[in-house]
């Protein structure tokens, strides 16, 4: 009967433990000292001292100048603010363009289906039964976001946010007519070039902001490196200890209560799981970086899946997922993301990023006039490589490449010129 307790509490313990360690795998490393903290609020027994603290965010050197710049950076990054496309818009949702509380509020809704793109992506109808309103009064106030900034938010796509900021701009009725032309059939922009007022229409056009919300879009989240990785004669892999936050159990009571008890075996499970994870993602990286040495050294990568790490390292390729989520590395070459690291094979040591990263260099330099079509880099990549490729292959690469077509590459080239 004890051996049958004993094995359940055992279970209950893996699984508590089970249930902490894979979030706390999965966490970005920035996330650590939050997550402590909401541990330690439920127990008395684990302190977090934090090397920053997020009030007022100073900061404590820890190791070399590296992880204090990268730390620098980022605390300089959380304490300036920078205002949103959403407190953008949401200030102007007011008298006089929005003067009553039923525009106000299908206003804010119409707000709330904007994506940071700045284009709206919600369902008219939905908002005026939601609103208790007409869909014909929704659309109305949708089409009042055409007199706010930035100038061409609330527009359902490209075309429309186009139209909405040709309302700022002051033109005779003829080159607004030519310029709303090109824009309506912006894919065939080339049958407009021997109009005589083309010039001015694309000058007019180059003034207008794709996607309307695009110096919103500038500001891109701090990215904090989970390791150091250096390779010349030795591969050397450094710890981004800034952000760990430093863990203590305390027991002042040496009590023998059972409950208490288990909560300091919870608090000492917490400093265990994190000790795991610095050297469960250590191994993985260790072993990213041997498997892709030769993109350390200024090559391609080579083809790799989570599988064969999750085989190597005895785990679970779900857990490998976890763990590559949100962890950057920094190199000579840059900082990455470790799900970068990850291509398909193409054949037995040519992977699909080496042939996206040649795509990219061959249309670079392409003739503007006659750019190469999905067939013609077929055969490129065929001779290239020796290997057997479909043009349907290829079109998929370049579309996740997001790069257009031969005939829209022309047609935006002549624009360009």
């Amino acid at each position: 009967m004890n051996n049958i307790r004993l094995n359940v509490k055992q279970k209950q313990s893996l699984q508590l433990s089970l249930k902490t360690w894979l979030p706390l795998l999965q966490a970005p490393l920035q996330e650590l000292d939050t997550l402590f903290k909401e541990y330690s609020y439920e127990n008395p027994f684990l302190e977090v001292n934090s090397h920053f603290e997020s009030n007022n965010f100073t900061s404590r050197s820890i190791g070399g100048d590296e992880n204090s710049n990268d730390k620098r950076g980022f605390i300089e990054n959380m304490s300036i603010y920078h205002e949103s496309i959403y407190d953008k818009i949401d200030e102007q949702i007011s008298a006089p363009l929005f003067p009553t509380p039923n525009s106000q509020k299908v206003a804010h809704e119409i707000l709330f289906m904007i994506n940071d793109e700045g284009y709206f992506e919600g369902d008219i109808e939905k908002i005026a039964i939601k609103c208790s309103v007409t869909a014909d009064f929704a659309e109305s106030i949708r089409q009042r976001f055409k007199y706010i900034e930035p100038i061409g938010v609330g527009a359902y796509d490209l075309k429309e946010s186009f139209l909405f900021q040709l309302s700022e701009i002051e033109m005779d009725r003829s080159l607004e007519e030519l310029v709303k032309k090109i824009i309506s059939n912006l894919k065939n922009i080339d049958k407009y070039c021997t109009h005589h007022r083309f010039e001015d229409a694309k000058n007019i056009i180059k003034k207008l902001k794709t996607p309307p919300a695009v110096e919103y879009l500038a500001d891109q989240p701090y990215v904090i490196p989970d390791f150091f990785v250096e390779v010349d004669d030795d591969i050397r892999i450094k710890i981004n200890n800034s952000y760990y936050p430093d863990i203590v159990v305390s027991d002042p009571f040496k009590t023998k209560n059972s409950q208490i008890k288990e909560k300091l075996k919870e608090a000492r499970d917490l400093v265990n799981l994190l000790e795991l994870r610095k050297s469960t993602l250590y191994k993985l990286i260790l072993l990213i970086v041997e498997k892709q040495i030769g993109f350390f050294i200024g090559s391609e990568l080579k083809p790799l899946t989570m599988s064969e790490i999750a085989n190597e390292l005895g785990f679970e390729e779900s857990t490998i997922s976890r763990a590559v989520s949100n962890k950057y590395i920094k190199c000579s070459r840059g900082t990455y993301a470790l799900k970068y690291f990850f291509t398909n094979a193409v054949s037995k040591n040519l992977s699909s990023s080496e042939i996206k990263n040649y795509l990219l260099s061959v249309i670079e330099s392409e003739d503007h006039l006659e750019p190469y079509t999905d067939q013609d880099l077929v055969e490129m990549v065929q001779k290239r490589y020796g290997v057997d490729m479909v043009r349907r292959t290829i079109t998929k690469y370049r579309k996740l490449l997001d790069i257009s077509s031969s005939k829209e590459r022309k047609k935006i080239y002549k624009l360009q010129a």
